[in-house]
């Protein structure tokens, strides 16, 4: 069996954060209707879901979602305050609702018997602290943190480093992660292969050139084992 060097997105890819998700609709939803939006839940998923669809967010995330949600459904300054009341809930709630999926620890202690893992996402320091928390950052042999490293996704740039830091030939290494745009792009411009998870808010981005085509697909990381064997 060839060793391959595995790199990890994070967000929606080890870690599970639907339930974050869950409390940040609510949250956003109650504040647009503070501010006389007046828009039900339906109709704030159908804009939520258009604006990730149409690429209308790019490597800003959730700061991004709120001003662009804003700027479609309600007057564009908003967008601004209602960031601002939010912000200061976010660290404190991922704490609290950010978790491994279920098949996060068994995935990584499988792989990690043949092959060498690492970390590409764009996190805040603070996600960082998860991975100790469960004790599986020991098994990642390189971590680029787009809050340490000062570069995210999907520049190049950070993938490089990666490669680099891995002196692994691209061929040989793998990238998966949920996002077409920010992971799989990237990735594919490089000469990497690659794989998405599509248990994420993501699943429906739909590619738009050759580069955000996967080489493989999974629903879930338990899956991710059996496709590293057919591929190593």
């Amino acid at each position: 069996m060839k060793e391959l060097f595995i790199f990890f997105d994070l967000g929606q890819t080890l870690i599970n954060e639907w339930g974050f998700i869950d409390y940040f609709d609510q949250r956003f939803l109650e504040l647009l209707n503070g501010y006389g939006t007046k828009i039900d839940k339906r109709n704030y998923r159908t804009v939520r879901d258009n604006v990730i669809r149409n690429r209308m967010i790019g490597s800003g995330g959730i700061n991004e979602l709120i001003l662009e949600v804003c700027r479609l459904v309600c007057h564009s300054s908003y967008g601004r305050i209602i960031l601002k009341k939010l912000e200061p809930e976010f660290k404190e709630m991922r704490s609290r609702l950010f978790r491994l999926y279920d098949d996060t620890e068994i995935t990584i202690n499988t792989l990690v018997k043949s092959h060498k893992l690492g970390i590409i996402a764009n996190q805040p320091l603070d996600v960082v602290d998860l991975l100790q928390i469960y004790n599986v950052d020991k098994f990642f042999n390189i971590k680029l943190i787009s809050s340490i490293v000062e570069k995210a996704k999907p520049c190049l740039k950070i993938f490089q480093l990666a490669l680099k830091q891995a002196s692994y030939d691209p061929e040989n290494c793998i990238m998966i992660g949920d996002r077409l745009d920010t992971d799989i792009f990237p990735a594919n411009s490089l000469g990497m292969k690659t794989i998405r998870l599509t248990n994420s808010i993501f699943k429906i981005q739909e590619p738009i050139n050759k580069y955000e085509y996967p080489t493989y697909t999974a629903a879930r990381l338990g899956e991710i084992p059996d496709i590293i064997d057919s591929i190593s």
